[in-house]
């Protein structure tokens, strides 16, 4: 089995392969490989696109026969305050008579260690297995909370700004991109949007039926957008973003003028934000909400990762990593940190005072949960307080709202 980045007269045969994987009609079927590439080239709609070199593959022994494939996406993520690069993986797909052969398996192993060598800190991905990927260093990465809401049963709030409709001959992009950046910069894992990731705002809604708003304060500030979708008496909102509590209730009270129309209104948003304080009634189905698992995250250099992390206090702490897959995160450091100046990473050959999988630590790095509360954390070995090990590894804002 040979596993290589594809050339360009195979682009075309990953596209088929994936439409096999994932059982969507192909689309310019009739190309031929040159134009199909050429098409993207000139017009690229997404990171895939724009990146379609990235794309890995395992072919059989005569370097001809693709089995399986797989993108990675070379996105700018946020992690603790800083830009790092994070290598997304997507367009997982093979053909179903080389499936279990360890195509997959290959491509992945090769995809880490490129991204490793180039400098990526992060990797994220949205499983079809969890256990699949584990075997790989993934780990359960963010959440986000699903909620519907009854509109009816919703306050009447009054706002002192103004909604516009964002139309192809006028798109409000400088505004929406203006917001994203708020939230961006709050959230751990949160990728930074590219030009391409502003692309629906060609599209005309009145065609689509995908209305995107964005709301405005009394001083002309953007402050919110959702893109809003009827569906079956309904509005699902794909995009639901604000800056603040002001942002939020004006997108809000656009969802209230919608209300004759449409019965609920369903939003995914950030785990930490809490709409107690702004819902009065949760009774008789007017609010309902969902925890949903939101893909898996891995730590591709772990010393990277620990001289940029955010810790609390003074101190220091030795910390083990068993990585199976890339040896140069396997070992035990000690991070020395303080506030104002930058962690001091180094290997030592002393005994860590926490020990964990590659899993563990890309999960708590991250943020996703807290070393203060070991008990939930049994592969994670604790050789000081929990107190101490939590000003490294401590609960921090997650979310990512991006597919790839």
């Amino acid at each position: 089995m040979i596993i290589r980045k594809i050339r360009p007269e195979e682009f075309k045969r990953c596209q088929q392969l994936c439409a096999l994987a994932f059982e969507y009609p192909m689309k310019d079927a009739d190309l031929s490989p040159e134009a199909a590439l050429d098409k993207i080239r000139q017009n690229p709609l997404s990171m895939q696109d724009v990146h379609w070199d990235s794309q890995w593959a395992a072919f059989g022994d005569d370097d001809a026969t693709m089995l399986a494939t797989l993108t990675v996406i070379p996105w700018r993520a946020r992690f603790d305050g800083c830009d790092v690069p994070m290598g997304g993986i997507g367009g997982v797909a093979s053909l179903p008579q080389y499936r279990r052969g360890g195509a997959i398996r290959r491509c992945v192993e090769a995809a880490l260690r490129d991204l490793h060598d180039s400098g990526t800190l992060l990797s994220y991905l949205y499983p079809f297995s969890t256990a699949f990927y584990r075997k790989f260093g993934y780990e359960l990465g963010c959440d986000w909370t699903r909620w519907r809401l009854k509109l009816s049963g919703m306050p009447t709030l009054s706002v002192a700004g103004r909604w516009q409709l964002s139309e192809p001959d006028r798109p409000l992009t400088d505004a929406i991109r203006a917001v994203n950046r708020a939230r961006e910069a709050r959230y751990n894992c949160m990728v930074l949007s590219g030009d391409t990731e502003y692309l629906y705002l060609r599209e005309d809604p009145f065609v689509t039926k995908h209305y995107t708003y964005v709301y405005y304060d009394a001083q002309d500030r953007p402050r919110a957008h959702l893109t809003a979708v009827p569906e079956g008496g309904a509005l699902r909102c794909p995009r639901f973003v604000f800056s603040d509590r002001e942002g939020f209730c004006g997108l809000l009270a656009l969802l209230m003028r919608l209300s004759a129309d449409h019965s609920h209104a369903t939003l995914c948003l950030p785990t930490d934000v809490d709409l107690r304080g702004v819902l009065p009634e949760w009774s008789f189905g007017n609010v309902e909400r969902a925890v949903e698992q939101r893909g898996m995250v891995r730590a591709v250099n772990v010393e990277g990762l620990l001289r940029v992390a955010r810790a609390r206090g003074e101190g220091s702490l030795r910390v083990a990593v068993a990585d199976p897959l890339l040896p140069e995160n396997d070992g035990c450091f000690e991070v020395a940190f303080a506030p104002g100046r930058p962690n001091a990473v180094r290997r030592v050959a002393d005994s860590p005072d926490i020990a964990l999988t590659i899993q563990d630590f890309s999960r708590l790095i991250v943020g996703c949960c807290d070393a203060a509360d070991p008990d939930w954390l049994p592969d994670v070995q604790l050789n000081c307080a929990p107190e101490r090990a939590a000003q490294l590894f401590y609960r921090k804002p997650t979310f990512i709202s991006q597919y790839f």
